[in-house]
């Protein structure tokens, strides 16, 4: 969940900042030595997207490859499929045409051919979209606070540093937006060490989780009325 985060900012960091040894970009952990960056994870919390946002309901599709035995002329299929949605490929690659060359028992999911087809070992696909399942998308956003601290040997390279830090997750902004991370610099503060010198910078990381799930569909809904 967060490591998909951390993952994605020492990328972009080690590309951009190619000065800095990449094993001196780390992850809540100590460097050997300046200049270095590190990226420590302050807290996070997660947020349900609202029902308007995160259900979205579409047909399933399915494929089937068939294997003929030169015999039968009808083929169940393992679920049953929505009309006007089956295309049958005999052999693969071949487009057939309904009623022409087959019809559909819906109810009973069966395809039947009007010539029986030749032998073969999976030289008959069938694609459809099941009418007994529907898909639906859920998404989770963790929201996630972290800390970039520049480190340098003095206050002039640490700020130099936290400036190259700034500009690098800029660059990589739309990047990291079609990957689903967001990120917002929301403050910083400098530190003045005894070895070296840090400037933190606060930045809040939001990523988007989405689970999708095949479910059944909504047969009936029943409302009843309670009197008194």
């Amino acid at each position: 969940m967060l490591t998909e985060i951390e993952d994605k900012l020492v990328e972009v960091l080690r590309e951009k900042l190619t000065e800095i040894p990449k094993e001196n970009i780390v992850v809540n952990a100590e460097p050997n030595k300046a200049p270095a960056v590190v990226i420590s994870n302050l807290k996070f919390k997660l947020e349900k997207a609202d029902m308007a946002e995160n259900m979205d309901s579409g047909e399933v599709e399915l494929e089937e490859k068939l294997s003929l035995n030169g015999a039968e002329t009808v083929f169940k299929l393992r679920e049953e499929p929505l009309k006007d949605s089956v295309r049958v490929e005999f052999p693969l690659g071949t487009l057939l045409t309904e009623k022409e060359d087959y019809t559909i028992n819906y109810s009973e999911c069966a395809i039947k051919f009007r010539k029986v087809p030749a032998k073969g070992k999976n030289n008959l696909k069938v694609s459809y979209k099941s009418k007994n399942r529907v898909l639906t998308l859920k998404t989770l956003k963790v929201k996630a606070l972290y800390s970039i601290d520049a480190m340098g040997g003095d206050r002039a390279e640490a700020d130099s540093l936290a400036e190259k830090v700034v500009k690098a997750l800029l660059e990589a902004e739309d990047k990291l937006l079609s990957e689903g991370i967001e990120t917002k610099p929301v403050g910083g503060m400098t530190f003045t060490q005894e070895k070296n010198a840090k400037v933190q910078l606060k930045y809040v990381v939001e990523r988007v989780m989405r689970l999708e799930q095949v479910v059944g569909p909504m047969e009936k809904i029943e409302i009843t009325r309670k009197n008194g």
